[in-house]
């Protein structure tokens, strides 16, 4: 039986004593972790900005339980709290806050009379409809010299990742 032995770490994490190869694959991960960073910059940013085209006072939290329930339909406050990993208190606050926007309703849930179903009113689909759409043609915009097949592989790259990074 043969044992493989690990390569010691160094204090920042990274392994020693590597070959070529190894060399190249951590190059290609530091590179993956900068573009990911960015990424996520620039998404965060566009957040915003989409929450205050569906509404001024919309914060970018709130936006996203919005587009979770217009796509997922109707969810308890609870659900989108474990669906995000957010405590109970910052989801009833952005709850309240939709609610009072005039963006989400309340309505009893079926299965448990203590607990109320959020789902989006017809006005926010029309809004997200629009702001959704516009994101579309923007991405669309600024993709014009790709070929189908180069987003088509992007794409498809990205869901392998968020297979890997799945808990």
């Amino acid at each position: 039986m043969t044992t493989q032995t690990v390569p010691p770490a160094d204090p920042a994490g990274a392994r020693t004593g590597l070959g070529p190869d190894d060399d190249r694959r951590s190059a290609a991960v530091r590179g993956l972790e900068h573009e990911i960073g960015t990424m996520l910059r620039r998404i965060r940013r566009g957040l915003g900005e989409r929450a205050v085209q569906v509404h001024p006072e919309l914060n970018t939290t709130s936006y996203l339980l919005l587009s979770t329930l217009n796509e997922q339909g109707a969810r308890r406050a609870a659900e989108l709290a474990e669906l995000f990993s957010l405590d109970k208190g910052s989801v009833s606050r952005a709850v309240h806050q939709l609610v009072e926007l005039g963006l989400v309703e309340r309505t009893p849930d079926p299965g448990d009379g203590r607990a109320s179903l959020l789902s989006v009113t017809p006005e926010t689909v029309r809004r997200l409809g629009e702001v959704h759409g516009q994101r579309r043609e923007n991405v669309d915009d600024r993709l014009v010299g790709w070929k189908p097949e180069e987003i088509e592989e992007l794409a498809q790259g990205l869901g392998r990742l968020n297979l890997a990074l799945a808990d």
